[in-house]
């Protein structure tokens, strides 16, 4: 039943937090020497990919470096821009592009509010440069994912966001 659901989730939670320490491992001895040239395109995404997994400090840490494998071209800019935005979330600073969103709420009565950004005016051109699909259109895609509409506030304060959250 339910409890078996949720013990099996939590399960699978727990091998993915495995695995991806194990595989920020690999990719610190990848990187020990710097970003290494002529990867396979697969390569490079696999990298960000497992950055992207990796805890607050690991992605703080290589975000400079995410920077330079987008502006060389081996990731897109978007892939840049997405992890910025989660570092500037988890240091609870407003984010840049609007990529970052944060569900909360009960069972029945789940909530979706956009993590707060630096300057909502800004957020189209900022998107459009690094390839990103206008905010509002993003918000459709979100709601179409996940049939919650997402809430944009741009009054909200990270402080607010916390405290209706939880997470004072």
């Amino acid at each position: 039943g339910r409890t078996e659901l949720i013990d099996s989730l939590v399960l699978v939670s727990e091998i993915i937090e495995r695995n991806d320490v194990r595989n920020i491992k690999i990719v610190d001895k990848i990187l020990k020497r710097g970003l290494p040239e002529g990867l396979a395109e697969e390569s490079y995404k696999t990298i960000w990919i497992v950055i992207d997994h990796a805890t607050l400090e690991k992605q703080e840490q290589y975000l400079p470096l995410v920077y330079k494998m987008a502006t060389a071209g081996y990731i897109g800019l978007d892939e840049y821009a997405i992890l910025y935005d989660r570092v500037a979330m988890g240091k609870n600073s407003p984010q840049r592009y609007g990529s970052q969103l944060v569900q909360f709420g009960t069972v029945d009565a789940q909530k979706l509010y956009v993590w707060p950004i630096e300057d909502g005016a800004k957020v189209d051109s900022l998107r459009n440069t690094v390839g990103m699909s206008p905010f509002s259109d993003y918000l459709k895609d979100i709601e179409e994912a996940t049939g919650i509409t997402p809430i944009y506030d741009s009054s909200l304060t990270i402080e607010e966001l916390n405290k209706m959250r939880g997470k004072e």
